[in-house]
């Protein structure tokens, strides 16, 4: 396959159509936006958090609707075709990779994708603690202004901060991460400039555990237990690009979007 920057449209539209997804069960809750009819293209979005499957994102006050709209799609999209095809409990990096593939071929373009064994400095750490960790080493590597880089780490902290009091959100995503001995999450961090560029920092974090695990984000686990995995990632993403595909991914979608996401105010 060619190299995603390099794809045409027809090529990533075929590739999109080659997508098999994982179903969304029926045990999930419906979405429930927080937003009250919100208007597509809104310049002054407020910050915001959402649930998609098995990614937390949090939008800092400026991203526009439509591009909320279309990051949550992208993420959902790849999140299903990776579970699809990859366990993420023992093919780990494979799903990391394809995950990667897909969001690529959408418009994504990574900038600094690094994956490798998470070892924290604590005796007893949250993965609530390694995510935002790893997220705050994202942004670092990405080299954004200082003020971007600021406003970015301060929604996803919030967006933590928040979900752990929203009972539906929280919910979905214990659902949606848990593995059968531990968990699979990202965090991310979106924000769009001046000139209308839209731009993610994500921390990943894949742990396994001897332990059942009952609270995946705010559970403080003793180092010893735990062996876990980071990834992280700045992406850019072309609008342009998915401005073509937009209508194909949403057909793909269907009602998995309306089980997997749920939307929450920071």
């Amino acid at each position: 396959m060619k190299h995603e920057t390099s794809m045409t449209i027809a090529e990533r539209s075929a590739f999109i159509n080659d997508c098999q997804l994982a179903d969304c069960t029926h045990s999930m809750i419906e979405h429930v936006s927080a937003m009250d009819d919100p208007v597509p293209g809104l310049q002054d979005e407020p910050s915001q958090g959402a649930v998609v499957a098995g990614n937390l994102l949090a939008f800092a006050e400026g991203v526009s609707r439509q591009n909320k709209e279309d990051v949550m799609d992208t993420f959902l999209f790849a999140t299903l075709s990776a579970n699809k095809d990859f366990n993420p409990e023992t093919q780990s990096r494979e799903w990391y990779e394809h995950f990667n593939r897909v969001l690529a071929t959408m418009g994504w373009l990574s900038t600094n994708w690094r994956y490798s064994r998470y070892y924290s400095t604590h005796r007893r750490f949250s993965m609530e603690q390694a995510g935002l960790e790893i997220i705050s080493s994202a942004i670092a590597a990405a080299a954004l202004p200082g003020p971007a880089s600021i406003a970015m780490l301060k929604v996803a902290s919030d967006a933590v901060a928040v979900l752990k009091a929203q009972d539906k959100p929280l919910r979905l995503f214990e659902r949606q991460t848990k593995t059968h001995r531990g968990a699979n999450f990202r965090i991310g961090a979106c924000a769009e400039s001046n000139d209308g560029t839209v731009s993610m920092a994500m921390g990943a974090v894949n742990f396994a555990t001897s332990s059942a695990v009952t609270n995946v984000l705010f559970w403080e686990w003793n180092s010893a237990e735990v062996r876990a995995f980071r990834g992280e990632n700045h992406l850019v993403f072309n609008t342009r690009v998915y401005a073509r595909l937009r209508e194909r991914i949403q057909q793909r979608l269907s009602k998995s979007a309306s089980a997997a996401i749920e939307e929450f105010d920071i």
